[in-house]
């Protein structure tokens, strides 16, 4: 049994995760045929507990084995682990990678560059519209996105991607066959077939765990070549990732939000420790130096005709960003009837959208 059999085996031992592997590996560090091992062997390393020693030794069989693949391939799960040239380069470099990663997808990907987005999983519509912007607009310019497939925030990240031209990965906090939250099959399908990666370090069979989240943060933020925190409350957990992101030397972003939204003291806290403040693609982009061809936007705004008011509206929002409805109506002198028609047709457009409470902002 060669040392990749070996961590499959071992994965799918009930009790064992990254940090047991961790320690067995580095008990055996120059064997490499994990079948001359001896059970008393076994029993001798150290720091782990009888109960998992026993079970190494009860299911450590090739019978066992062929069970896990054949299980596999029933679920058409892929695995790679840290020995293989395909295991992501960035994430092997970590203090704690796994050494096992299951996989639906390309896997080539996982070696690309890619900017991880983060943030609430309740938030506010200013979130979603910046999940949305920043992921798009990032994606249409090639760079990849990488999130965890939780509701809010990483839905909205992966979903601008998709809706771009590059691909998302989505690393899961269970199995890649009983992935959570459950509303989010389509969206783990949708990211398959469009060319992307669905990533956990769990055997199949494994439920979510509330502890599992933050061992999937630090996959992304490994993977990542750097983190972007959309929008978090001063208890996210999207902060974990982010001192993972720290530890790992990873450029650390954040969109700056409303002084008085609870929503928005976590991202607004880290800006103020030192994380980039992000109000356009443009402050992610220099950091790497990749260029961003402002006229692709301005192309595609010239290719719509607007109607005087429709011009004078879109004017406004751009010389004063988002703007209520009420102070729309006081710079033009329009009805608000009216306006919120024209508002209307904006967005149908795609060149405007509301924020929430009637607000406006330049999509």
């Amino acid at each position: 049994m060669n040392m990749d059999d070996m961590y499959l085996l071992l994965s799918n031992i009930k009790g064992i995760g990254y940090k047991t592997i961790q320690k067995i590996d580095d008990y055996f560090a120059d064997i490499q045929d994990f079948n001359i091992i001896s059970d008393e062997e076994i029993y001798k390393i150290p720091n782990i507990s009888l109960k998992i020693k026993k079970n190494i030794v009860n299911y450590r069989s090739s019978t066992y084995l062929d069970q896990i693949k054949e299980n596999l391939k029933k679920h058409e799960i892929n695995y790679i682990t840290i020995n293989n040239s395909n295991y992501p380069k960035r994430l092997k470099h970590i203090y704690d990678p796994p050494h096992i990663l299951y996989f639906k997808g390309n896997k080539e990907l996982l070696n690309e560059f890619c900017i991880a987005m983060i943030g609430s999983r309740k938030p506010t519509n200013y979130g979603v519209f910046c999940a949305n912007k920043i992921s798009k607009e990032l994606s249409s310019l090639g760079i990849n996105i990488i999130s965890g497939m939780a509701v809010g925030i990483d839905y909205y990240s992966h979903l601008g991607c998709l809706n771009g031209n590059s691909k998302t990965i989505a690393v899961l906090g269970s199995s890649i066959d009983k992935p959570y939250p459950k509303q989010n099959i389509h969206l783990m399908n949708n990211i398959i077939e469009s060319g992307g990666i669905i990533l956990s370090e769990y055997p199949p069979g494994t439920e979510a765990r509330p502890g599992y989240f933050p061992m999937r943060n630090r996959i992304i933020s490994g993977i990542s070549d750097g983190v972007l925190i959309v929008e978090a409350s001063e208890r996210s957990g999207s902060l974990i990732t982010m001192n993972y992101a720290l530890d790992h030397g990873k450029n650390v972003f954040a969109i700056p939000g409303n002084i008085n939204s609870h929503m928005s003291k976590g991202s607004n806290k880290i800006i103020k420790e030192g994380a980039k403040l992000v109000s356009s693609v443009d402050d992610i982009l220099e950091e790497y130096d990749i260029p961003y061809n402002l006229n692709l936007k301005k192309e595609n705004e010239q290719q719509i005709d607007l109607s005087n008011d429709e011009g004078q509206i879109v004017t406004i929002l751009k010389n004063n960003g988002s703007l209520h409805v009420d102070f729309i109506c006081e710079h033009t002198r329009l009805n608000i009837k009216d306006i919120l028609g024209i508002l209307n047709i904006l967005e149908i457009k795609g060149i405007v959208t509301e924020l929430g409470n009637k607000i406006y902002s330049i999509k």
